[in-house]
């Protein structure tokens, strides 16, 4: 229980006039540097000291404040951080130290000392504005005036989005899209090295301001535009959508509403309405997790759509990749649902339900920025039918688990100079690998498969499990023989080797690499199973890159290929 008593007395050494209401809520004045008498209500959460308590400025229309980290309701933002660490035992020091932080917020920004963090806090002033109209932004927040296409989902949601870019918001939304003719959309991104303000929220900005700052903060052939828009007659709505760059690294968009008028905008009377805009482009939503765009372009292709290919599907997509082929010509079958990335709703009595329909519908639900396209046959197939077929692509991933695909795929590779993953698994989860392969480099997949000493043919060299032992499992036939391994092996297949693709688009890996890590043992230990010598010599240094893997006596990359 908070003893209000002893902590009215310790407030006074901060505010006059302190006392507690019937509720338990504190009131005090505080005589701040600009020489008005500021009122501030301290409001205490239920679970205080654990949680901070909520100052408010009660008297906020009357001294007119406008200042960083206060809301329009009177709230004061003292604390920006969402993980705030203090000591709770005390609840009088924690009451003081929280008013003490409250009075020091508004006196630095009466002091205008943090005037850079209204710019930084610029959409939440932006967003506290009455009367909002809501919007889903879906267009690219590009550098260019344009047009965008207006639709309503179910008759009040209001979307816009690039002409060239509709079938975007419908993947949003479970119902349908209709076009709204009646509308007109245009976004004009503002100069970068612009001062724009947020508006002060209990008063907003009129049309006279909003086209100064426009003219202000823009070239002379936007202002052209936009000076042709705001003048032409038009009985439709208008909407304008504003870029502003807060940095290089950040932006803010905003908009206004212009109601139906026979009149042009420029001789318009009544005040536009502002929009509360929702980002949903593919920058922004990159933006919220670590912010990196380098894989927004690429172009990439899996081939084998197993426990590994499956899963590492979905970690290339979660990282904004928009361009996806996949390649399998095997249905998902019941088989497949403990370690594999599809799952039950996925399973039909059809002997032509492939994984990779299957996958291609899964991931472009998740990411509707995705494009898939799908090749249901056996890759050695698809290269024989069009030998160019690879071209298309930035990079591709094998995750086959048949050395000999991957070996005639490796060959096959090595013509056209392509860079490509191999990614496979050991058995019973005691590890795996990734190889990257730049075909201009020496180092590919068969050097792993070629002895030093005879250059012919033999067991993978990096394997972790000795040669020559018989761990394939099958239940009651042959036909369903497979490598023994669970969910856990095969996710974390898939997100090292995005790790390792992370690695190479960013120059961290310029080489060939031979990428080796290890596992859990204590099941392959306990059936009695034997580690290779390569396993022994690395026991204690797992994670390994090798880069002097190439063989010499290789007859695809060696000195006599």
């Amino acid at each position: 229980m908070r003893k209000s008593i002893m902590i009215s007395k310790k407030l006074n050494y901060l505010l006059d006039n302190v006392y507690e209401n019937s509720e338990g809520q504190l009131f005090g004045d505080y005589s701040s540097s600009n020489g008005k008498t500021i009122k501030l209500k301290i409001v205490f959460p239920t679970h205080f000291p654990n949680e901070l308590p909520k100052v408010y400025i009660q008297n906020l229309d009357e001294i007119d404040l406008f200042i960083p980290h206060l809301d329009s309701n009177g709230l004061i933002c003292y604390v920006t951080s969402n993980n705030v660490i203090y000591d709770s035992r005390n609840e009088d020091n924690v009451l003081f130290s929280s008013v003490q932080m409250a009075i020091k917020t508004i006196e630095t920004g009466i002091k205008k000392l943090n005037y850079d963090d209204f710019r930084n806090e610029f959409i939440a002033f932006w967003d506290q504005q009455k009367d909002l109209i809501p919007v889903d932004f879906f267009a690219e927040p590009n550098d260019e005036v344009k047009r965008l296409e207006v639709f309503l989902y179910k008759e009040e949601n209001l979307i816009l989005t690039d002409i060239d870019n509709q079938d975007i918001p419908s993947k949003f939304y479970t119902g349908k899209i209709d076009k709204a003719n009646s509308a007109d959309a245009l976004y004009i991104p503002l100069r970068l090295n612009n001062k724009i303000l947020p508006p002060n929220p209990r008063k907003g900005w009129g049309k006279k301001e909003l086209l100064k700052l426009i003219r202000n903060n823009t070239t002379q052939s936007k202002k052209n535009f936009f000076d042709r828009w705001i003048k032409a007659k038009s009985t439709s709505i208008k909407i304008l959508i504003l870029k502003i760059p807060i940095d290089k690294k950040n932006e803010v968009i905003i908009g206004y509403w212009f109601d139906k008028n026979k009149q042009s905008i420029k001789k318009q009377l009544k005040r536009p309405t502002p929009l509360l805009v929702t980002r949903s482009d593919l920058k922004y939503l990159l933006e919220r997790t670590s912010g990196e765009h380098y894989f927004t372009n690429l172009n990439v292709c899996i081939v084998g759509l197993g426990s590994v290919g499956g899963k590492l599907s979905s970690e290339l997509s979660d990282l904004g990749i928009t361009k996806m082929t996949l390649i399998d010509y095997e249905a998902f079958e019941k088989d497949n649902l403990f370690r594999h990335e599809l799952g039950a709703n996925s399973l039909k009595v059809d002997k032509f339900n492939y994984k990779v329909d299957n996958l291609q519908n899964e991931l472009e639900k998740k990411n509707p920025y995705l494009e898939v396209d799908v090749e249901s046959m056996n890759v050695l197939g698809v290269i024989k039918s069009d030998p160019t077929f690879f071209d298309k692509f930035d990079y591709t991933f094998i995750c086959v688990g048949d050395t000999m695909t991957s070996l005639a795929l490796n060959s096959f590779f090595k013509k056209g100079m392509y860079k490509v993953f191999y990614s496979w698994v050991e058995p019973l989860g005691i590890g795996g690998h990734i190889l990257y392969t730049d075909y201009s480099q020496k180092g590919c997949f068969q050097c792993l498969n070629t002895s030093v000493d005879e250059g012919i043919i033999t067991s993978n060299r990096s394997s972790l499990a000795a040669p020559n032992q018989h761990i394939e499992k099958n239940l009651a036939s042959c036909r369903s023989s497979f490598v023994p391994y669970g969910s856990l092996t095969s996710s974390e297949a898939a997100i090292r080797t995005t790790e390792i693709f992370y690695k190479v688009i960013t120059e961290q890996i310029k080489e060939n690499t031979l990428y080796s890590w290890l596992g859990d043992t204590y099941h392959f230990k306990s059936l009695g199973y034997l580690f290779s010598n390569r396993y022994r010599k690395f026991e204690h240094s797992f994670p390994i890159y090798e880069k002097n893997f190439k063989n010499e006596k290789c007859k695809i990359c060696g000195d006599h290929s």
